[in-house]
């Protein structure tokens, strides 16, 4: 598969950036194509970006978002993984244990993918949910260890969405969990790892045919 090029990906993404506010439906429409074509090569090649904006949307709609705000939303859950084009794919994709290292710089992804995008000011509130999708409600996540409300909405949603993908989806470091079993873990980890209202409207609205 011919290797993404990232220098042309941004000049997309520019393109995408100057007709977000006036046409959003075609900045969309382009932006759920590049985000495919990530999708495809790094870092599972399963569709999840494209996943996690489904569940992300669903949530948002839950929740009353404005149509303004639900373009905003998609907008960040399509990049939200953006960063880890900048992550050694073996890492990615290793299926034992990480070491110290190798999980420091994986955690690099949110804050690289935020600077890498940072230069389009048409993307300033996504990039909220970009930068911190993998903040904790806690207090202990990263990069900033950003505490319930201090964590922007656009980051606890998607967090959400994220984690729920990523236990329903095959990983090569473990197997894929039952809808029932994702539901259980965001419970027990809900008022710890995830904002538990919105644990609750997210449950609330999973689609009951995934």
């Amino acid at each position: 598969m011919e290797e993404i090029k990232i220098d042309e990906i941004i000049e997309c993404l520019g393109k995408i950036a100057e007709i977000l506010h006036d046409k959003p439906a075609q900045a969309l429409k382009e932006l759920r194509q590049i985000s495919a074509t990530v999708d495809s090569q790094v870092p599972y090649r399963d569709g999840h970006n494209q996943r996690v904006s489904k569940y992300s949307l669903q949530l948002g709609k839950q929740l009353g978002l404005g149509d303004q705000e639900m373009v905003i939303l998609e907008t960040a859950a399509l990049l939200h993984d953006f960063g880890k084009i900048c992550i050694d794919e073996t890492i990615l994709i290793k299926p034992s244990s990480l070491t110290e290292r190798e999980q420091a710089e994986i955690q690099q992804h949110a804050i690289k993918g935020y600077y890498i995008l940072a230069g389009f000011a048409e993307f300033e509130h996504a990039l909220d949910g970009v930068r911190t999708h993998h903040e904790r409600y806690n207090g202990l996540g990263y990069p900033e260890g950003l505490v319930k409300d201090n964590i922007p909405l656009i980051g606890r949603i998607i967090a959400v969405a994220d984690a729920y993908d990523a236990m329903t989806s095959k990983r090569p470091y473990r197997g894929i969990k039952t809808k029932k079993q994702a539901i259980r873990e965001l419970k027990r980890c809900s008022g710890q790892q995830f904002d538990p209202v919105l644990v609750d409207a997210f449950i609330d609205c999973l689609d009951p045919s995934n």
